[in-house]
């Protein structure tokens, strides 16, 4: 079979698509396993723990400012374990304080305890962190797409910089699960 320019052009350019495609799909599924070398470090196994300090993963304690989001971060769980309003309005923005009167803050942190908090990932440009942790309380104060006692946390909290130095001003929705213990 003796092949015409037209159809040569015509297979070549069947084979460079088939190519294209082959390669754009198998980036695309490499580039969704990616690794994150923060979490490969870090032996974690989820529910709850005697142990309320936030933890930073060996590549979170190495970025520009992860022990100041740890300290943040800190500070934000002890209110919440501790009970404690207005060390919590002290570690959130304004947006986030400003719709938390104390009365409902406390009646809605009433029975929380969170413990086994490890922080997975720090970025600075939106500075952001990644963090593991698990949430004891009643079913009746349970997010109400899962109503149960004990449920691990994968979120990922957004920080704003203040006069007063960085605070969490919110979740990023797009990363945020929760399962429930067991």
């Amino acid at each position: 079979m003796r092949l015409t320019g037209r159809s040569v052009t015509v297979l070549l350019s069947t084979l460079l698509i088939v190519t294209l495609t082959a390669g754009a799909a198998a980036a695309w599924a490499l580039g969704r396993q990616k690794v994150d070398s923060s979490m490969a470090s870090v032996d974690y196994a989820a529910g709850p723990t005697a142990d309320r300090s936030v933890r930073l993963t060996a590549g979170t304690r190495e970025r520009p400012r992860g022990q100041e989001i740890r300290g943040v971060l800190q500070g934000y769980f002890d209110s919440i374990n501790n009970r404690d309003y207005a060390s919590w309005v002290r570690s959130v923005a304004a947006s986030q304080s400003s719709v938390q009167d104390p009365q409902r803050w406390a009646r809605e942190y009433s029975t929380s305890v969170d413990s086994n908090l490890v922080v997975t990932m720090v970025s600075e440009d939106p500075v952001r962190a990644r963090i593991l942790f698990t949430s004891q309380q009643s079913v009746d104060l349970a997010p109400p797409t899962l109503p149960a006692e004990c449920i691990n946390w994968d979120v990922t909290y957004l920080f704003s910089d203040t006069d007063h130095g960085l605070v969490l001003s919110g979740i990023d929705p797009s990363a945020q699960s929760m399962t429930a213990c067991g």
